[in-house]
């Protein structure tokens, strides 16, 4: 009996104006990927990796604080799907965004660049209020080896979409 007046005094709270309902909010932070000198021609692989940090505030339902997230990563303004690629001028440099450390697992847009990368941030404060949470992520750059380039600063830029 204690239980069903406990929620019911719950409950009412929520009637009276007591609990605000708000959507899910979240925000990105990325770091650069810079790879650095590449050695040209025949050069070495060359591997990178950038940091993302995902920050949410979840919505509260039903006496839960949960938000997913999908990040996607565009083919960059050079490139096309499945082939990334950096300019300097009329020159360009190939290279591949990866989720894992072994760079098996090409990171996209879920279509021919490679799949998404997908979170949950739970969070509470006594299961009664949505604490702000965050989960890292990481980015995994690799230049193939044995591009033959001139010298010069190689530039691309990817956008990165959450969807939550």
């Amino acid at each position: 009996m204690m239980k069903h007046l406990g929620l019911t005094a719950v409950l009412l709270l929520g009637a009276l104006g007591g609990w605000e309902v708000r959507a899910a909010t979240c925000a990105v932070a990325v770091t650069p990927l810079a790879y650095g000198a590449y050695t040209s021609p025949g050069g070495p692989r060359v591997d990178s990796s950038a940091n993302v940090v995902v920050t949410c505030t979840p919505t509260y339902l039903l006496m839960a604080c949960n938000v997913s997230y999908t990040l996607s990563l565009s083919n960059g303004l050079v490139g096309s799907p499945g082939d990334r690629q950096m300019a300097n001028g009329a020159s360009r440099l190939h290279y591949a965004l990866y989720s894992d450390a072994a760079r098996s697992t090409p990171w996209g847009d879920g279509g021919a660049s490679g799949s998404t990368v997908g979170g949950t941030i739970s969070t509470s404060l006594l299961s009664l209020v949505c604490m702000q949470g965050t989960r890292g992520h990481t980015v995994y750059g690799r230049l193939p080896a044995s591009q033959s380039v001139p010298a010069g600063s190689y530039l691309d830029q990817v956008t990165l979409t959450i969807t939550y």
